[in-house]
């Protein structure tokens, strides 16, 4: 007998697998022909076919199997004979999780959810892991007896993966951030919580215990110099703040006195997947013990080439006393002898220290040279005459602004005779430069400091240029 179009409505639509059940030999199937299903399990089956969401419905004790398009290719090469087979039969690789489950709503009548289970589900013959997000919903006759399951679902293998590839290089990022060198430190929210900080940077503040601080509460020394404006404005702004040899008052330990650091910092804003700003990255250099060490070395280089001038008008009137004196008495002889043997080994040792801060001055990777108080360069090291691929004898004797370093650059030689002018006077010149040179465009940091004899008279001015290419550090104005 053929079934009514009417008693087979719930079955209409559907794609493929309304088709497929259509066509099904139910009649030699437990469940039976269509028409005589219960009312209960012809709704769900109509809701299933017609949901564009993956869906499938388990039906009596032995749980026999209908489902949609969408949910078709999560049995993968088992669809199409997944259709009407016990569940047990189905998911015999995954059932000793999901058979207690489905047992569990069928004898309770409760349903469940699960998000991110992992199922060791059969693909192209071999287990694999899978992640799974799915619910089992009981299904109730009118009588309220439970007639199957109503089951949604989706894989989410690809996300979990995802994440924890993330998860696993967020970790290792932190490890690499926990064990650099460098002080960094990363401060979430607008009170600018320390997150994290490494050890360098603990160590940069004392040995403190900043994580999970503000750092205002955390480093309260830092307030009153005027770095919370600064994070202020980062993490409002987005915009980046760079300082280079900046003199920082940190305490040690709280409470402790404070002392003077000189570091390059940045403060970088971290923004959130929304792009909106959510932390600052700060990491430092301190540059204090070098820039000290640079500083007497520098000092050192300029006054003894002083000593030496002294020096040699020392003996030059030492030997014009000596004629005088072997005029007037020629038993002087010996003692003057003896006086002048004196001076030049005193000369030979100072010139043995001159040739070793000579040495370091040549082998310096800063650019390093020498002005007199005429403005005309006396002196430049290997490093600077390098950069413009010169010899000493091709800029000594010329006016520092006229050399080769500057020739290249438009505006730039005015600049820099205007800051010799401003050495000259007393006063200490820095600078961000960019600089044409020949072996390419750098980007400096350049300055002009006087150097000052014993009297307190300016005897000349030291131009030192640090290249920054390459770093994040603007040229100024």
């Amino acid at each position: 007998m053929t079934s009514s179009p009417t008693a087979l409505a719930f079955l209409q639509g559907g794609h493929e697998m309304g088709a497929r059940i259509r066509a099904f030999d139910w009649a030699s199937h437990p469940l039976g022909p269509p028409e005589g299903w219960p009312a209960a399990l012809q709704m769900a089956l109509s809701l299933c076919l017609n949901s564009s969401f993956p869906t499938a419905i388990y039906w009596g004790p032995s749980m026999y199997t209908l489902y949609n398009d969408a949910w078709s290719v999560i049995p993968a090469e088992r669809h199409p004979v997944a259709l009407g087979q016990p569940a047990k039969e189905l998911w015999s690789d995954i059932w000793a999780t999901v058979g207690p489950e489905m047992e569990s709503v069928l004898a309770t009548g409760e349903g469940l959810a699960q998000f991110e289970q992992m199922l060791p589900m059969v693909r192209a013959g071999l287990p694999r892991e899978s992640w799974w997000n799915y619910s089992f919903t009981a299904l109730r006759n009118p009588d309220n007896t439970i007639g199957g399951i109503f089951n949604q679902g989706n894989e989410v293998t690809a996300l979990v993966l995802a994440r924890r590839a993330r998860e696993a290089e967020l970790d290792r990022l932190r490890e690499l951030f926990r064990q650099a060198p460098q002080p960094i430190a990363l401060l979430r929210g607008p009170d600018h919580v320390f997150d994290i900080a490494n050890e360098a940077y603990r160590r940069l503040v004392g040995g403190r215990d900043v994580e999970g601080k503000a750092v205002s509460q955390a480093l309260p020394e830092v307030v009153k110099q005027g770095f919370i404006p600064l994070l202020d404005k980062v993490y409002q702004s987005g915009e980046p703040y760079v300082a280079t040899g900046m003199l920082v008052k940190l305490e040690q330990a709280l409470g402790a006195p404070a002392e003077d650091r000189l570091l390059d910092f940045i403060y970088q804003p971290v923004r959130d997947a929304s792009g909106r700003v959510d932390g600052i990255l700060v990491l430092i250099t301190d540059v204090t013990d070098r820039a000290r060490a640079e500083a007497a070395l520098r000092t050192t280089n300029w006054q003894l080439g002083e000593e030496r001038a002294r020096l040699a008008a020392m003996v030059e009137a030492e030997k014009r006393a000596q004629a005088a004196l072997r005029r007037f008495n020629d038993t002087l002889e010996a003692h003057v002898r003896l006086r002048t043997a004196e001076l030049e080994r005193t000369m030979a040792q100072q010139g043995a220290i001159a040739d070793r801060l000579r040495a370091t001055f040549e082998t310096s990777l800063i650019y390093q040279g020498f002005i007199g108080t005429d403005g005309v360069l006396l002196d430049a090291n290997t490093q600077s005459l390098s950069g413009i691929q010169a010899k000493l004898s091709d800029v000594v004797g010329r006016p520092f602004w006229e050399t080769r370093w500057f020739e290249s650059t438009p505006g730039l030689a005015e600049r820099i005779r205007e800051g010799v002018a401003a050495a000259l006077s007393g006063m200490a010149v820095r600078e961000v430069l960019d600089v044409n040179l020949p072996i390419g465009p750098r980007r400096f940091d350049f300055s002009l400091r006087p150097v000052f004899n014993g009297r307190g008279e300016i005897v000349g001015v030291v131009p030192e240029a640090v290249d920054i290419t390459g770093r994040d550090v603007p040229a100024s104005p």
